[in-house]
Parts: structure tokens; C-alpha cells; sequence
């Protein structure tokens, strides 16, 4: 079961389902725009990420690359809060009516309060991540959001099963990301 869990909790990583929205949503405008948004996200929200985790992983400092513990997630907050002002930044000189600028501050608030409340309860990321991309994508009558809607009970059942998390972390992150999702979908 371990490995399963696993397995469902890598494929549906923060990065893939946010890469996965992002695609889908971009892919009006046609293929080319769609991966050129795809490459901005990954290269300004989750590269940064990507090196800390990796570099905490191997320094010992983390003990997975999931930041498990709270402690350890003050300069995950950092890095990624980081990325996505840079994403930000970026949109708004590049792209200032870009869907994907609104789309990145309303992450930035999320990830925001979920750091502000990691004191008391280490709310799931993956989860928030995955119900925003529900959210939005099914806002947009995107036959990905019915897939992820369908993950969404299968990796909450990973992240407490490989003891990242506990239920109610989990039905946080659930919350946090579907306000989010639906906020943003209501945005003009």
C-alpha cells in the first residue's frame, strides 16, 4: 500500500497538477502558448522549488521532499513564495490581462495562508494544489478536472497513508484550494 500511496502522491505533485491546469487553460490560445506558459510557470514557481528540495533532501536538513515536518517548512514557504512573486512579476510586465497573472496571486494568498497557519496545522499543499486545479479546470468545463476530481479522494488517502499528513490537514488543503479554485474561476 506504501507504494501505491506513493505512486499517487508523486503523480498528482503540486508541479504536475498546476502544470497540468496550466496547460489545459492555456491551450486556447493554441499549443505554442500553452507551453511557453507551462515553461514560465515551471522555471519561475517551481525550478527554486525543485533545487531547495533537493538541496535540503541531500543536506539532511529535510527528511523527505515533501518538507513533512513544520519546522521544516518556513523556507519552503520562503522559496515558493519567492517563485511566484517572480512569476508574478513577470506576468505583469509580459502578460498584464493574462488569466495566469490572477491565477498566480491567488496561489500567493493561499500559500500565504497556509504558512501563516503552520503553527498549529501543516495544511496539505498537495491537496490545495490538485483542488485548485479541480476547481478551475471544471470552472472551465475541462475534461481534466473530472480526472483530478476523481484523484482528489485517492490522494488524500496517500498523503495520511504515507504519514505526510492527518486528516484534517488534508480536508484543509481540500478547502484552501477549491476557495481558491472558485474564486479565481468567478474572476473576470
Amino acid at each position: 500500500m506504501t507504494s501505491l500511496a506513493r505512486r499517487v502522491s508523486i503523480a498528482a505533485h503540486p508541479f504536475v497538477t498546476t502544470l497540468v491546469m496550466v496547460g489545459a487553460t492555456e491551450l486556447h490560445r493554441g499549443w505554442g502558448a500553452a507551453a511557453r506558459s507551462v515553461t514560465m510557470v515551471a522555471l519561475l514557481a517551481f525550478l527554486p522549488l525543485a533545487v531547495l528540495m533537493r538541496r535540503q533532501v541531500r543536506s539532511g536538513a529535510w527528511t523527505n521532499v515533501d518538507a513533512s515536518h513544520p519546522h521544516e517548512r518556513p523556507v519552503l514557504f520562503l522559496v515558493g513564495g519567492a517563485g511566484l512573486l517572480a512569476l508574478l512579476g513577470y506576468l505583469a510586465v509580459a502578460h498584464p490581462g493574462s488569466p495566469l497573472l490572477r491565477g498566480a496571486m491567488g496561489a500567493l494568498a493561499m500559500v500565504a495562508i497556509c504558512a501563516a497557519v503552520t503553527p498549529w496545522v501543516k495544511v496539505s499543499l498537495h491537496m490545495a494544489a490538485a483542488s485548485i486545479a479541480t476547481a478551475v479546470l471544471l470552472s472551465r468545463g475541462l475534461p481534466a478536472g473530472w480526472l483530478l476530481a476523481l484523484v482528489l479522494p485517492l490522494l488524500a488517502w496517500a498523503r495520511v497513508a504515507l504519514g505526510r499528513h492527518r486528516w484534517i490537514e488534508v480536508t484543509l488543503g481540500f478547502l484552501a484550494g477549491s476557495v481558491t479554485g472558485v474564486v479565481l474561476a468567478r474572476m473576470p
